[in-house]
C-alpha cells in the first residue's frame, strides 16, 4: 500500500505553509517527521536499559523427592531396592535467592542512568542536526524560487522582445541575423527557467521529506522571502557561545562518566564475591518435617574479570581522547562559520550601500529601451541583460549563502538543540 495514502492532512498542512514561519514549520516537523521520531524513541529504550539494571534476581523455587519405589526387577522378580531401607518418600521443597552483598546492582543502575543521560545528549544532537538541515533547505528552496521569478520574468521579457525584433526584422530595421541573436538568448534563458524549476522541485521533496508531509505535484509555497537583515539586527552575537552548550560534548562528558562507572562496576563484579546465594528448604519424611538453610558463593580464583577491567579502563581512556578530539574540532568548526558569516555580511552590506541591485536594473532599462528604440547595438544591450541576470543570480545567491551560514554557526555554538532533559 503507497503509504502517502493514508496521509490525508498533507494538503491542509501545505496550505497553512504559505502562513508559517520558519520556526513555525521547524516545530510542526519535528513532532510529525517519521525518522525524528524512531530517533527519539531511543531515549525510551534506555529508560528501558534503568529498569532492568536496576532490579534483583528472581527467586529460585525447586522441589525435590527421594526414595520412590520402583517396583519389582521383570527377570528376578526382587525388588530394585528395599522398599524399607530408605523409610517412607522423601518430599523436599526449596528456595534459593542470589543477595547482592558487593553493591553491584546499585553500580549498575548508576551506569544504566548515565547511558540514559548520553541517550538524551545524543538525540539532543541529532536534533541539532536535523533542525539544521530543514533550515539550510529551507533558504535553498527560497534562493530557488527566487531564480525561478526573475527569470520567468527575463523569459517573458524576450518572449515580447523577440515578437518586436520578429517585426523590426521583417520590416527591414535590421537584419535577420540580429533577429536570430535574440531567439537564441531566449532560448538559453528558457533553459536556465527550466533547470531552476527542476532544482526548485528536486529542493520541495527533499523539505516535504524533512517537515513529514507527503510529495505534491504543485509547487511549494513558503511564507519567507530572501531579504538581507544584519547579524545585529537579527539579534546575533557571534562571541555570545559556550562549547559546552553543544549536546555532543555533553554527550562525551556523559560517556566519560559512565565509563568511569563502568570500571567500579566490572571491579565490583570481579570481587571476592559479589552475590550471596541464600537458600532454605523443608524436607518431609514420613511423620518426620524438619528444615534446613544454605549459602553459597562463587571463589574468584582465575576468573576475576581482569579482561572486562581492562577493557573498561581503556574505553574510559578513549573517550577522553574523543572528548578532546571534538573540542578542537568544534573551535575550529565555529571559527569557521564566524569568519564565513562576517565575510557574507560585508559583501552584502556593501552591495546595500551602493543599491547593486537598484542601479542595475536602472541600467538594464535603459539599454532595453535604447534598443527597441535603434538607439544601441546589439552586443551592448545583450551585454547589459547578461550582466544585470549574473547580478541577480549572484546577489541572491549571498543572501542565501549568509542566512545558511548563520545556520552554520548557530548549530556550531549550539544554538540549534531543544533541551530534553
Amino acid at each position: 500500500m503507497n503509504p502517502y495514502l493514508l496521509d490525508k492532512d498533507s494538503n491542509s498542512i501545505e496550505s497553512k505553509l504559505a502562513n508559517w514561519s520558519l520556526d513555525e514549520i521547524e516545530e510542526y516537523a519535528v513532532s510529525n517527521n517519521p525518522l525524528y521520531l524512531a530517533e527519539k524513541q531511543n531515549i525510551g529504550i534506555a529508560r528501558g536499559e534503568v529498569i532492568t539494571a536496576s532490579l534483583y534476581k528472581n527467586p529460585m523455587f525447586s522441589y525435590q523427592s527421594q526414595f520412590l519405589p520402583l517396583g519389582n526387577n521383570p527377570t528376578t522378580g526382587v525388588p530394585f531396592f528395599n522398599q524399607t531401607t530408605g523409610g517412607p518418600v522423601e518430599h523436599a521443597p526449596s528456595i534459593t535467592q542470589d543477595v547482592d552483598i558487593g553493591g553491584v546492582i546499585s553500580q549498575r543502575k548508576q551506569v544504566a542512568q548515565k547511558g540514559l543521560e548520553v541517550s538524551i545528549y545524543n538525540f539532543a544532537d541529532f536534533d541539532r542536526l536535523f533542525r539544521l538541515r530543514l533550515r539550510q533547505n529551507y533558504w535553498l528552496y527560497l534562493y530557488v524560487t527566487e531564480l525561478v521569478n526573475f527569470q520567468n520574468d527575463f523569459y517573458e521579457n524576450y518572449s515580447d522582445l523577440v515578437q518586436s525584433t520578429k517585426f523590426r526584422a521583417e520590416k527591414g530595421d535590421i537584419s535577420p541575423l540580429e533577429y536570430d541573436r535574440i531567439l537564441l538568448e531566449k532560448v538559453k534563458i528558457e533553459k536556465d527557467l527550466r533547470d531552476a524549476e527542476i532544482l526548485r522541485a528536486q529542493v520541495a521533496k527533499e523539505l516535504r521529506f524533512l517537515i513529514g508531509i507527503s510529495p505534491q505535484n504543485k509547487a511549494l509555497v513558503l511564507k519567507g522571502k530572501l531579504q538581507y537583515f544584519s547579524t545585529q539586527e537579527l539579534g546575533i552575537n557571534l562571541k555570545d557561545f559556550q562549547i559546552e552548550d553543544r549536546p555532543d560534548v555533553r554527550k562525551l562528558q556523559a560517556q566519560i562518566i559512565q565509563n568511569k562507572l563502568t570500571i567500579d562496576l566490572k571491579k565490583k563484579e570481579g570481587s571476592f564475591g559479589p552475590f550471596l546465594n541464600l537458600g532454605g528448604e523443608i524436607r518431609q519424611k514420613g511423620n518426620e518435617t524438619y528444615a534446613g538453610i544454605f549459602a553459597s558463593f562463587p571463589l574468584k580464583v582465575f576468573d576475576r574479570n581482569q579482561g572486562e577491567i581492562l577493557k573498561a579502563e581503556e574505553q574510559y581512556k578513549k573517550s577522553k581522547l574523543e572528548l578532546e578530539s571534538k573540542i578542537r574540532q568544534i573551535y575550529a568548526e565555529i571559527r569557521a562559520a564566524i569568519k564565513e558569516l562576517q565575510a557574507r555580511e560585508e559583501l552584502l552590506s556593501t552591495y546595500k550601500t551602493i543599491k547593486l541591485i537598484e542601479k542595475n536594473k536602472e541600467i538594464q532599462a535603459k539599454y532595453r529601451l535604447a534598443y527597441t528604440r535603434g538607439a544601441t547595438n546589439l552586443v551592448t544591450f545583450l551585454e547589459a541583460e547578461r550582466n544585470y541576470l549574473i547580478v541577480l543570480r549572484s546577489y541572491y545567491e549571498q543572501i542565501y549563502l549568509y542566512y545558511n551560514a548563520i545556520e552554520i554557526f548557530r548549530a556550531a555554538v549550539g544554538k540549534l538543540v531543544k533541551s530534553y532533559e
